[in-house]
Formats: structure tokens, sequence, C-alpha cells
């Protein structure tokens, strides 16, 4: 128990007389070996389904592979991912641990070859230095399951425990490669959780170090969730490193942090303190993940299209802050496990025309040549709500604060976002609950992930019968028309960056996971005008909103009193008229008494007359 405390003699009594430990001798429960026949044998368990129309339709209209490759792309992506590994060539028995796997594993394994295109069931992977990184011709649920591979199996964990080998995606080793990392650089890894790259920079920081001698590297792994940062501390302990830093920020808010020298007397001299900038920064964004759907088929089922829209503002401010804080003439690689254009090429061009002349994308066509990849796409286009936009101009008015100009190839678009669009939706009720939904997408911008089902709102849109009015010809069109329209003529434009120097993987190239990757390297010192820029662009959004709803607010007071002034008149008036008749009722009453007394005396003079007569 926590704080030395020991537990009394009741609860000691209650402990040993515990309840049986059911999993412990349970009949029912299947071995581990034979999972897959007990699935088998039980009727309401249904494997995970690898069908999502609005994914295919998503990257059919991308165009991220030809339509020759498409069947094998899908293919491909609906099996399950090889399981990986790489050797830390910092370990003292490392080449104890190649040999081994070469001469040993390499051959007792090559019975149990489960797939057509795999020759060896272990190999080395070709683009890795050193071949220090294996490819396993078997899943990770395979390795648990398969019982000639439970030796192997048990061999992974033991020394993975201990630090000499590390489980990752391949896919997922390739970013620190094209860090090029020396041994004196200082690097942050902005979003490090859970651990994988940051031990293999740690593995590079202490291989090129001569034996014996401790590194004078540093390398600060930063994570915005807690738990995920505990997730890190335990992937990385293995290492046994003084080299780590770990903290718990936001990325986009890294705070910057100064060097101070100390003088021979040790004390601090101010006009020496300098800002702490790294040599190598490695911003592996949070994504939408479409890209691990072989190893979490999951995701088939989660994602839709307004996962990545919603993400793209997070990423371009957690890759512009990891460009200030980089050093002059250092290197910087964004990289995503996802396979959409707006997470990718547009964050990119967006840091490109952000930062301008001070920094380059690199083309690293050259560095491991081994490597299958694909360059960048420089057009694509965004999906919102169940249409398709080319240019940021074609968006409506009421989406502009979700679906910014960032997004697009170009990055460019109407002066005014407010006044970009000249058709509105009649329907109110429609177009509200876009503006609650792009509200919550708004907010919803700040988390490290990001759930938006479009399928339950966007693609209905197609289906729903509403009326558009466009302001300039006055001409009515019904959404279906609207629809029909937009899927058919979709003005598109390109980018001219040099996005083809990006790198994309895909899975059926290599039989990996997909991922993208771009290196950029940092020429001269960011203006203070380009960073206050993107922070006001960044900004915009929630600005948008208030100035909105300010607008509204005013609008609605203003409204107000207009009413309570016309409501004032009208009771002034009322007020008037009411005295006015008030004085023309007790003017009447008046002649009306006085002809009365008139009467009245008239009267009473007659008996008078006729007595006297």
């Amino acid at each position: 128990m926590g704080g030395g405390r020991k537990r009394g003699r009741t609860q000691r009594r209650h402990f040993k007389q515990g309840r049986e430990n059911v999993w412990k001798h349970n009949p029912q429960r299947p071995p581990a070996g034979e999972g897959g026949e007990a699935r088998e044998d039980n009727p309401s368990w249904q494997p995970f389904a690898t069908e999502n129309p609005a994914f295919e339709e998503y990257y059919k209209e991308q165009q991220i592979v030809s339509e020759e490759e498409w069947d094998s792309f899908m293919s491909m992506l609906r099996k399950p991912l090889p399981a990986t590994f790489r050797i830390n060539a910092s370990c003292q028995f490392f080449q104890d641990i190649c040999s081994q796997l070469e001469n040993d594993f390499r051959k007792s394994l090559e019975t149990e070859v489960t797939d057509d295109h795999e020759e060896d069931a272990i190999r080395p992977l070709p683009w890795y230095p050193g071949n220090l990184a294996w490819h396993l011709n078997f899943s990770r649920m395979q390795l648990r399951r398969n019982q000639a591979l439970e030796s192997f199996h048990e061999f992974l964990k033991r020394e993975n425990e201990v630090g000499n080998i590390t489980r990752q995606e391949a896919v997922s080793m390739v970013p620190p490669l094209f860090l090029n990392v020396q041994p004196d650089h200082h690097i942050l890894d902005m979003c490090a959780a859970p651990g994988s790259k940051t031990f293999q920079l740690l593995e590079m920081i202490h291989q090129s170090t001569k034996p014996g001698l401790l590194p004078n590297a540093l390398v600060v792994a930063n994570d915005v969730d807690v738990q995920r940062c505990n997730l890190l501390i335990h992937q990385t302990k293995r290492m046994c490193t003084a080299n780590l830093i770990v903290t718990n920020h936001e990325a986009q808010n890294f705070p910057g942090c100064n060097l101070a020298k100390f003088c021979s007397k040790m004390c601090m001299d101010e006009a020496k303190v300098q800002r702490l900038e790294f040599d190598r920064v490695l911003c592996d964004v949070p994504c939408s993940g479409d890209g691990t759907v072989r190893k979490a088929p999951d995701m088939w089922r989660k994602w839709n299209a307004g996962m990545g829209n919603g993400l793209h503002h997070l990423q371009v401010e957690i890759a512009m802050r990891g460009m200030s804080l980089l050093k002059v003439g250092g290197r910087m690689v964004y990289s995503t496990c996802s396979m959409n254009p707006v997470e990718n090429e547009g964050v990119v061009a967006e840091i490109l025309r952000r930062c301008g002349d001070s920094v380059e994308l690199l083309d690293v066509s050259n560095e491991l040549p081994e490597l299958a990849r694909r360059p960048g796409l420089s057009t694509w286009k965004v999906r919102d709500r169940g249409s398709w936009f080319g240019v940021h101009e074609d968006v409506p008015r009421y989406r502009k604060h979700v679906i910014s100009a960032s997004m697009f190839p170009s990055g460019k678009g109407s002066k005014d976002s407010g006044t970009g669009s000249s058709s509105v939706e009649v329907n109110t009720d429609v177009a509200d609950a876009d503006m609650k939904d792009s509200t919550d997408m708004g907010e919803g911008e700040q988390e490290t992930t990001v759930t938006i089902d479009d399928s339950n709102n966007g693609d209905n849109l197609k289906t729903e019968e509403g009326t558009k009015v466009d302001c300039e010809s006055g001409e009515v069109t019904t959404s279906s028309s609207y629809k029909k329209l937009n899927s058919t003529s979709i003005r598109t434009e390109h980018s001219d960056y040099p996005l083809h120097r990006c790198m994309r993987i895909v899975p059926h190239d290599q039989n990996s996971g997909a991922f993208f990757i771009a290196v950029l390297h940092k020429l001269s010192p960011l203006n203070e005008n380009q960073v206050v820029d993107g922070v006001r662009i960044d900004q915009n959004i929630s600005k948008d909103k208030t100035e909105k709803l300010e607008k509204d607010l005013v609008s609605h007071k203003a409204s107000s009193e207009e009413n309570t002034v016309h409501q004032q008149v009208i009771d002034n008036a009322n007020v008037l008229d009411g005295e006015q008749n008030r004085d023309r009722d007790n003017k009447s009453s008046e002649d009306k008494s006085s002809e009365d007394s008139k009467v009245n005396v008239n009267e009473a003079a007659k008996p008078r007359q006729v007595e006297r007569g």
C-alpha cells in the first residue's frame, strides 16, 4: 500500500479469504493458442468489416494511386500488417542478435511462410542502414497464437524488455532516418508518445559515439497527454540514458527555453543568456491515422472525411511552432500516418507560404534509395458535408471559418472570407445546424484526437430537399441540384510549391503501412510578422465566430432597441390619444350637463307658467 501503510488484521484476513480467481481455472475460457477456433465456434462473433464506401470514394477522388493500382491498393489495406522490429545498435550484444536471427531463426522459420508475396519468413528491411530492421511474414496476432512461433515470440519479448530490440512498425522508422542526427545535436520530438521514434533517436546518438564515451546530444521528448508521457518514459527507460528530457506540454504552445553560460566564478552573466534552439525537430503530428488500417481495422468503421479537416489547423500550429524553435541551418521532418492531402501536402504548403524564403522543402530522393516512395501531390480537393471543393472561393460563406484557404493547394481565398460566397441557405434550420457543427469542430481543434461524424449530417444533405437562392441573379435552386452541380463541375487548382519533394509511402509498394514525410530546411530566422500573421490566421476561426456572435448580439440589441423605441412611440401616441379622448369626453360631458341643466330649468318654468295661467 502507498505511504508505507500496512493492512489491518481484518483486512489481511479478508485478503486471504478472497474470492476464487475465475480466470485462473475457467473451463469456458479458451487457451491462448485456440482463440481462433473459439471465435469460429461462437456464432455471435464477427470480424472487423474492412469496407467503407466513403473511404474508397474519397481516395479515388484524390487520386493518390492510379486506377490500375486501385484493386492492389485496397487488397493490401485489407490484409493484416506484418510485424517488424529494430535492433538497438548501441547495445553491447547487437552483433550476436543479428547472427542469431540470420543463422538460427531465419532457417527454422522457412517452413512457416504464409504469404504468397513473401519468399522469406523473416528478412532484414533492405532500406534500413546496417540491416538493423527486420520484417516478419506474420502479424502480431499470428505470433501470439501460432505454437510453431512460440520460441521466436518469447525471444522477441525477452529482448524487447531489456532494450536490445524495439518492436515498431516499419514506416514509423523512416522519419528519424531523414533527420541526419549527429552526436552533438539538440533534438526535439514534439509529439513523442508512445516513444518508438524517441528510442530510435537515442539509439542514433549513442551509436555514433565512440565506445566508453557519452554523447553530448540532448533529446527532448514532449507529449500533451500525461498518461502517454508515462508510456513514453516506460519505453525509453530501457535505454538507460542521461541524454533525455521528457516534457508535458501542448506542442503548439511549447515554451521557449534559455541556455545560461556560467563564468569561472560560477555567476551568471545575463549578457550570455541565449535562447535554446534545436538542431533537429521531429514533428510527427496527431492525425486521422487512416494509414494504420492494417494494424487497427477498427479505423474502417470510424473513418470519415471530417477527421482530417478538423485536425488541419492544429497540425499547422504544431509545425510552425517547431519551425520557430529550429536553429538556422537545422532540419525538421514533418510526418503523419495519414493518406489525406489536407493533413499532408496542405500543411506543408501552408508552412512554406507563411515562412517564405526562410524555409525550403528539401529533395531527399538520393537518401535511402532502396526505400519505395512516391512524390507528393500538387493538386487535391476538400470534402465537406458531402460536397467537393477545389478552390476556397466555392466554399459556402457559413463554412469558410471551418474550411479555410490553407486546406487548398494554392492557399489563397477571398479577401474577406465572410463575403466570399454569394449564396445563402433559405432553410434556416439546416444553416443553424451547420453552424452548430462547425462551432463544435472549431472548439475540438485543440484536442489530440478529433472524431467528426459526417455520415450523420453531411451525406444526408444529398437526399434532403432544401432551397438555395443566388443573391446576385435571384435564381432559386434545390440542394440536390447543387450537389449534382458540385460533383460534376469542380474548379481545381495546383500548388506552386515543389510538393513533389514530399514522400508518400503506400502499402502495396513494400507490404507496409501508409505514411507521409516531408523534410524542411531552415535558411534564415523567421520574421516576427510571419509568426504573427500565422497566429492571426490560426485565430481567425475563433475570431470569426466571436465577431459573428457579437454582430448577432448587436443586431439583436439594435432591433430590440428599435422595437422598444417604436413601442414607446406607440405608447406615447396612445397616451396622447387617450388624453385627447379624455378631454373630448370631458368637454362633451360638460356640454351635455349644461344642456341638461337648461332643459331642467325650462321644464321647471313650465308648471309655474301653467299655475299662473
